[in-house]
Order: structure tokens, then C-alpha cells, then sequence
């Protein structure tokens, strides 16, 4: 059955795609800049954050700005696709309780907004480079398969997130407070360093390995095997648990919603 709808889902990947582009689009209609602001308003916050943060760490700006504006920029995309997936379905019951739906199209559609968000903010990338004069290294061709293994991880947490989402409505505040919790233990804001090699906040949490593949490329570094190997054990494992899950339960949306 997952098979089958998710085949389906990328034949029909205009649908999604368009669909996806117009809520970036319907969200800033009125706006002069458009979805620019989105990119502005992440742009402020790095730079007030690298302002106030470099001197707490008492950390050389040059260095510690591209690693928080990097770091964020991915974390965004993390956070926001795990925050929302609980709720996909509820906030789509309208279409789903009208006509047919495949719910992989919903997942498409909100993963895809949210590379276009990522997409808009890689400009505060270029300006880092730009400003510190970095030269970024061919370490940087990795980050597009990084990204690729990072997005097949969350798109099978996505899978059995959403449909539990749909069944149990605590599913959705549980799993924003505790995105709130990753955020403050994983190396975003601090550097990975700062802890000993062997310590269980870095060991035991794999957004840290996910952000590990993300940012080393774009700051000129090769990221460990470790962290490959366990991003690719983790996308196993996600989706042979969201197969299962969606192949019990992925009937039942219509009247969980």
C-alpha cells in the first residue's frame, strides 16, 4: 500500500509541487518583497544572535557566525517539518473528508514549502562568504546528498508523525516542546567542541549527526563517517517503522479527522 500511494504521489508531483509554491506565494501577496522577508527576518536574527552570542563564547566572529547562520538556517527546516507534521492531516480534513486524497501528496506539499524556505535563506550563506571571504572548498558538492539522506530521515518520521498526529491530538504540543528541548542540545548555537567526543548529548541525538552532514560541507569540512552511517541506519529505520504503521493505519484518516 505505501508503495502504491507514494508511486502515485511522485507521477502526480505537479500537483503538489504548484500547490506548494502557491501557499509561499498567498502568504505574502500584499507584500513588496514578497517571500524576501523570509530570508530578512531569519538574516536579523543571525546576525543578532552571532553579535551577542560570539561574545558570550568569547568565539572569534569570523568563525562562529557562518557556523550559527548555517546551523539555523538547517535547523529551521528541521524544526519546522517536525513541528508541523503532527498536525498535517487535521489541518487538511477539509480536503480530505471532500474527496480522495493520497496523504503522501500532503506530506510532499508541506516538505516541499519548506525547501523553498531553506531555498530563500541560502542567501544569507552566500553573504557570510561573502563578508568573511570564505572560499568554500569541493567539500560543498556533499551537501546535496547530505540534504537528500537529512529529508528522506524526516520525511519517514513524517510518515508515522502525522498519522499519529491525526489519532492522538497530544501528539502535536508534545512534539513542539519537545523540538523546543533538541534545540537547546544540539550543537546550534555552540559549538560541537565544547563537549567532550564521547559525550551522550552528541552520541545519543541524531539531529546533531543530521546537522554534522548539513553544515560541514558548506564550512569547507568533510563530515564524519559516523555521522553517514548513522543517518542512513536512522532513514532505514524510520521507514521500515512508517511502512508498517501506514500500511495499519493510513485508512483510518478520513475518520480521524
Amino acid at each position: 500500500m505505501i508503495i502504491r500511494d507514494l508511486r502515485a504521489s511522485l507521477i502526480n508531483r505537479d500537483l503538489w509541487l504548484y500547490l506548494a509554491w502557491q501557499d509561499i506565494r498567498l502568504r505574502y501577496r500584499r507584500s513588496k518583497i514578497g517571500p524576501l522577508w523570509i530570508t530578512l527576518s531569519m538574516a536579523i536574527f543571525c546576525v543578532s544572535m552571532g553579535a551577542v552570542y560570539s561574545q558570550l563564547f568569547k568565539a572569534n566572529i569570523a568563525e562562529y557566525f557562518p557556523f550559527l547562520s548555517i546551523s539555523f538556517i538547517f535547523w529551521g527546516l528541521i524544526s519546522g517539518l517536525l513541528s508541523e507534521f503532527p498536525s498535517l492531516y487535521i489541518e487538511n480534513s477539509a480536503y480530505i473528508k471532500d474527496i480522495r486524497v493520497n496523504p503522501f501528496s500532503l506530506l510532499f506539499r508541506l516538505t516541499t514549502r519548506h525547501l523553498i524556505t531553506f531555498a530563500h535563506n541560502l542567501v544569507i550563506v552566500v553573504g557570510a562568504y561573502l563578508y568573511f571571504g570564505i572560499n568554500p572548498s569541493f567539500a560543498i558538492l556533499m551537501v546535496l546528498p547530505a540534504l537528500v539522506l537529512v529529508v528522506l530521515n524526516l520525511l519517514g518520521i513524517g510518515v508515522s508523525l502525522s498519522l499519529l498526529g491525526a489519532r492522538f491530538r497530544d501528539v502535536a504540543p508534545i512534539t513542539q516542546s519537545l523540538v523546543q528541548v533538541v534545540f537547546f542540545i544540539t550543537p546550534i548555537t555552540w559549538f560541537p567542541k565544547l563537549l567532550p567526543h564521547d559525550s551522550l548529548v552528541l552520541k545519543l541525538n541524531p539531529i546533531a549527526y543530521y546537522l554534522e552532514l548539513l553544515r560541514a560541507p558548506l564550512l569547507g569540512q568533510v563530515a564524519s563517517l559516523d555521522a553517514w552511517l548513522v543517518a542512513g541506519a536512522t532513514c532505514v529505520v524510520f521507514w521500515s517503522v512508517s511502512a508498517w504503521v501506514y500500511t495499519k493505519k493510513a485508512g483510518k484518516i478520513p475518520f480521524w479527522v
